[in-house]
């Protein structure tokens, strides 16, 4: 027979997963780690949109934001090539962080999954799905690590210094500053090591005695806070 069994640390599992996940992805498609300075503009004018605001070129680990002559401001990955690029186009230590960032992503949307289905099941080929999850969070939030660590070493590479000065080097961006992609990526290593502690708290909420005492009286959805 299958139950249905919602707590709130397993809710609260599932919304830090789900946020950890989401962050990732932005820090993965979004061009904002490294942002450059208004000098390095074309013309050391700061193009402004239609509404106003401030553009700067910027860089990611994929994709980026430039000023072209005839394009205008122009977002967008770096070359159809990917991993094929010329390391002083696509440095290889952004092909890692592209790579392990990636990994980490899918990784941590399989736990996204697995959080919903510990809602009817607690195991699975006789091991704990709870453990298994927090363990896959743990490697997802190591990968995403490597690949935080990975994109300043490749901070030495001509388009961070065209970007950021020459004197821009692993670690040390020079002129450019820290966007908002670089933050979310650090904010879901928090979240996903968070997230992993979280499981086997959502474990044991799952076998407390007022659950099986609700399963036992012969509830099919059981929602206990």
């Amino acid at each position: 027979m299958c139950y249905v069994i919602i707590t709130s640390v397993s809710l609260v599992w599932f919304l830090c997963t789900l946020v950890a996940d989401m962050l990732v992805a932005v820090a993965l498609v979004t061009p904002k780690w490294l942002i450059g300075p208004s000098s390095n503009l074309s013309g050391g004018a700061t193009p402004t949109s239609g509404s106003g605001s401030q553009r700067q070129p910027s860089v990611g680990i994929y994709t980026r934001c430039k000023q072209m002559h005839q394009l205008g401001y122009h977002c967008g990955r770096f070359d159809l090539d990917g991993f094929a690029t010329d390391g002083s186009v696509y440095p290889l230590e952004w092909k890692l962080a592209m790579f392990f960032m990636s990994l980490g992503f899918v990784l941590l949307s399989l736990t996204v999954a697995a959080t919903l289905l510990t809602c009817c099941r607690q195991s699975a080929f006789g091991k704990s799905i709870h453990n298994m999850t927090a363990c896959a969070q743990v490697l997802s939030g190591i990968t995403v690590m490597l690949a935080m660590f990975l994109h300043p070493l490749g901070w030495r590479a001509q388009r961070v210094q065209r970007l950021c000065g020459t004197e821009a080097e692993p670690f040390y961006p020079a002129d450019c500053s820290m966007g908002i992609s670089f933050y979310c990526g650090l904010l879901s290593i928090l979240l996903t090591f968070a997230a992993a502690g979280i499981s086997l708290k959502a474990e044991s909420s799952n076998l407390r005695t007022r659950v099986r005492r609700r399963v036992e009286a012969g509830s099919k959805f059981v929602c206990i806070p």
